[in-house]
């Protein structure tokens, strides 16, 4: 009998990234428990602000990976919303119902609180509302992904609109006030809002899976990197220092020392982390790891907050420590319920 043909393999970084890039979500949830609460010049905030300010690349990639995949499909506006819409909204109506929920039995929340709670969503379910945005854009994303030249025009009026003129507007808020309110209404007053927000993770996912990068590109790539690394982690703990108490300042994804962390993060993966020869048991588990990746993202905050109930949370030993050490048990029981969710059949179908 002829041999079968093997069956083709998933992108690997994909899988790899999406892994990664989960447990940093958990560790930055963590880091984020009491970063408001602490001094702003004692050692704990400094590891809180360290692993808050480190991860913020994590959600950007996912961001990334789905426009790599979603960009290149021709799929018709019925199926978007018939599938992946649907879909979306059925898993935020259910988690956040049982988030409410949790709220209403155990915290005792007032009825309009938990009301309230249940449409805007547990803190983490933002991120549906979001992509739900973006698939609603990919009728009109994807013939601009189709064109090298349109896909480089709106990434560049997504570079200055969304990244370039906010940081000129934020920089010279501290040297010329003036100046930064000029620049503020003259990109005001373009209304140009096409290109904001996540969309351009989403396009650039689809183009940077696509191009090749020259050796002397990725070294630029990654110093580029290593130094928006060092100003997200440097800058809000000199700022919060100045003003005595936390500033969230060059926190937001749509910052240009988040952009310059994450790009360089996603071109490593696509370069290095593809292993084509992985063995099979290897792949296996990091598919199946990488399939639990969504249901870890909707339930460790149920795992983060039991454990608090119990007393166990970032203070209960140096935050340089507690904070990698909680991430890596939430992470690992999120997992776990995630593939136990994957295995009952009504529920790995609608809500994971």
């Amino acid at each position: 009998m002829p041999a079968k043909n093997p069956v083709p393999r998933r992108v690997v970084y994909f899988d790899l990234l999406r892994v990664v890039a989960i447990f940093v979500v958990v560790a930055v949830h963590l880091s984020a428990m009491h970063w408001a609460d602490v001094d702003v010049n004692s050692r704990a905030w400094f590891a809180f602000n360290l692993y808050c300010t480190a991860g913020k690349w994590s959600v950007p990639i996912f961001v990334m990976i789905s426009g790599a995949l979603f960009l290149g499909r021709d799929v018709s506006i019925s199926s978007i919303l018939k599938k992946n819409v649907a879909r979306i909204a059925t898993v935020f109506l259910f988690w956040s119902g049982c988030y409410a929920l949790i709220d209403l039995v155990f915290r005792h929340a007032p009825l309009s609180v938990v009301l309230s709670q249940f449409i805007t969503g547990h803190y983490h379910l933002w991120f549906l509302y979001m992509i739900v945005g973006l698939y609603l854009l990919i009728p009109l994303l994807r013939p601009i992904a189709q064109s090298e030249t349109l896909m480089r025009y709106f990434l560049l009026l997504a570079l200055i609109f969304t990244f370039l003129l906010p940081q000129l507007v934020l920089y010279f808020s501290f040297i010329s006030p003036q100046l930064s309110v000029v620049i503020k209404t003259v990109s005001m007053y373009t209304y140009c809002y096409f290109p904001l927000g996540f969309t351009v993770y989403f396009v650039g996912g689809y183009y940077l899976s696509r191009r090749s990068f020259s050796h002397r590109e990725e070294i630029m790539l990654y110093c580029v990197g290593i130094a928006a690394l060092l100003f997200s982690i440097i800058a809000p703990a000199a700022l919060s220092r100045a003003q005595g108490a936390p500033n969230a300042t060059f926190y937001n994804y749509n910052d240009l020392n988040v952009l310059c962390t994450s790009v360089p993060i996603f071109v490593f993966a696509k370069q290095h982390l593809n292993f084509p020869c992985m063995g099979e048991k290897a792949y296996a588990l990091v598919r199946k790891m990488s399939k639990y990746s969504f249901g870890v993202y909707l339930v460790h905050p149920m795992v983060i907050e039991l454990l608090q109930h119990f007393g166990i949370d970032t203070f209960s030993c140096n935050a340089f420590f507690s904070v990698p050490l909680l991430a890596i048990f939430v992470f690992a029981a999120s997992t776990a319920i995630s593939a136990l969710l994957n295995c009952v059949p009504i529920i790995n179908k609608h809500f994971v």
